[in-house]
């Protein structure tokens, strides 16, 4: 598959990423492993088949090809009421994510959730892996409901209690505090 690199998008620890244009004109975004195998991420990634995630779309020993996703990270959105309609679509996403045995392991970042034209997408899934006890949703719970002075503790202890018992009953129950903040317009 040929490319050209247009420019250098992110770095960690464990991988670069990169925007590039195909031979075909497609944009999209190729992630280099520096210290790790790429295999798992490309199977989540194919699994998941753009579904809050971003399409993959080759695989080399060493990278691979996806979707390029353009959009604002969760970070640039405090302070404004679409960080919190981005926080509601994120937790459908960690839902979503749950029901299918993934378990994305670092929702906890700002810069790993995106509005997209498209809806809320993850990005690095690198440390992800298949689960049958995936808990992003609670993830998010701890990570972004539980320091937001919000949202009141007893609601977040309920909201956990119903999530563990009836997890759609949780996705419900968030939305609707979501909502609440959300209408209140900050």
């Amino acid at each position: 598959m040929r490319y050209d690199v247009i420019c250098k998008i992110g770095e960690g620890n464990r991988g670069e990423v990169y925007k590039a244009k195909l031979e075909d004109g497609r944009v999209v975004a190729i992630k280099w492993a520096k210290s790790y195998e790429i295999d798992k991420e490309w199977k989540i990634l194919n699994y998941l088949n753009g579904k809050y995630a971003p399409k993959p779309i080759f695989r080399g020993n060493r990278y691979l090809v996806m979707e390029l996703i353009v959009g604002k990270p969760l970070k640039e959105l405090i302070g404004d009421i679409k960080y919190y309609e981005l926080l509601k679509e994120a937790f459908c996403g960690a839902y979503y994510f749950d029901k299918v045995g993934i378990f994305h392991k670092q929702l906890g970042r700002y810069y790993h959730i995106f509005r997209t034209e498209n809806g809320v997408k993850f990005i690095d899934f690198e440390r992800a892996v298949f689960s049958k006890k995936p808990r992003n949703f609670l993830q998010l719970i701890g990570y972004y409901l539980q320091r937001d002075e919000k949202f009141d503790k007893k609601d977040i202890e309920s909201l956990v209690l119903k999530y563990k018992k009836n997890p759609n009953d949780g996705l419900n129950f968030v939305r609707e505090l979501l909502d609440e903040i959300i209408n209140k317009k900050i």
